[in-house]
């Protein structure tokens, strides 16, 4: 797999996992501490695409990728 096909990936899982989100999190709180607070759908949105990018910089690449492209198919 190259770095291109990696990011095109995790920007696929990214665009399907956005919706769902907040219910993983809170399915899984048991492994992630959470304690029912409420989680913005914007931070998580935010939160998503500021961590693919940042797998994007640790492969040396400048993906640029926006919360406005998660809605995108």
């Amino acid at each position: 797999m190259t770095k291109g096909e990696l990011m095109e990936m995790l920007v696929d899982y990214a665009k399907s996992y956005v919706s769902g989100a907040a219910a993983s999190v809170a399915r899984n709180s048991y492994m992630n501490e959470y304690q029912g607070e409420a989680i913005s759908q914007v931070f998580i949105r935010v939160l998503i695409v500021d961590f693919v990018n940042f797998i994007a910089a640790k492969q040396c690449m400048d993906l640029g990728f926006y919360t406005k492209d998660l809605d995108e198919t």
